[in-house]
Parts: C-alpha cells; sequence; structure tokens
C-alpha cells in the first residue's frame, strides 16, 4: 500500500513538478534576453510600422487562431531594417505608418526592441508566474498525499 501511494506521489507530484520546472526555465529565458536586449541595443532611431503580417496557427484540436505581428522599419545610416516581430497577438496595438522608438544594438544593427513593447515582459512573468504554480502544486500535493 505504502508502495503504491510513494508510486503515485513520484508520478503525479513529478509531473506537476516537471511541468512547473520548464515553465519557469521557458519564462525566465524571455525575461532575461528582453533585459539583454535592452542592454545590448544602446542606440536609438525613429521607426515606422511598415506592415501588420497576419499568421493563422492551427493548434493540436485543429482550432485556427489568428494573430497579427507587426512588421517595424527603421534606418540606421543608409542601411534599411524592416523586421518582423517574433510575437503578435490577436489584435495588433500597432497601425500601420505609426511611428514607433526603436533601440537597436550598435555592433548588430538587426538586433532591436521596441520603446513600450510590453508583451515579452508579460509573457515571460505568466510562464514564470505559472511554473511556481505548478511546483506549488507538486510540492502541496505530496506533502498532503504522504500526511
Amino acid at each position: 500500500m505504502l508502495e503504491d501511494t510513494l508510486k503515485f506521489v513520484i508520478m503525479f507530484s513529478g509531473l506537476w513538478g516537471l511541468i512547473g520546472i520548464i515553465l519557469l526555465v521557458v519564462g525566465i529565458f524571455i525575461i532575461n534576453n528582453r533585459k539583454r536586449k535592452e542592454e545590448d541595443c544602446t542606440v536609438m532611431t525613429n521607426g515606422i510600422v511598415k506592415d501588420i503580417s497576419k499568421r493563422n496557427d492551427c493548434d493540436y484540436d485543429n482550432v485556427y487562431t489568428t494573430r497579427w505581428n507587426p512588421v517595424f522599419e527603421y534606418k540606421v545610416g543608409e542601411e534599411t531594417y524592416i523586421k518582423e516581430a517574433s510575437y503578435g497577438s490577436s489584435r495588433s496595438k500597432y497601425a500601420v505608418g505609426q511611428k514607433v522608438e526603436i533601440y537597436y544594438n550598435p555592433e548588430d544593427h538587426n538586433e532591436y526592441y521596441i520603446v513600450g513593447e510590453t508583451l515579452p515582459k508579460t509573457v515571460g512573468m505568466v510562464f514564470s508566474v505559472s511554473g511556481v504554480g505548478a511546483i506549488l502544486i507538486a510540492v502541496i500535493s505530496a506533502i498532503v498525499i504522504l500526511l
């Protein structure tokens, strides 16, 4: 009986713990990536929203969702850069032609971030908090089951 209970705890709590660790690591990676960009991208330039790219994604249940990724254009010297954001949302907060402040990396002009863009930090926080929650579920369930 005790052996079966231990197996269940290890499987149930272990699964929740593993999910939590994965979510937490992804969240920390996203947050650190944004912080690194803010440290590396130190030169400001004005840019515009050149386009809003429509992406249709299909999930595991064959449900299609549409997300809108902004496409930014900015100049460094005589060179023009056009970059589609790696993130999108169900409703774009940008309009074509809208002016944006862009910070780029003076050593790699392809690396940039948009002033006021909070989505990457928000996504990172959601992953991190979800990861901590799953880890807490793992720990609390193990304690409750074993008591």
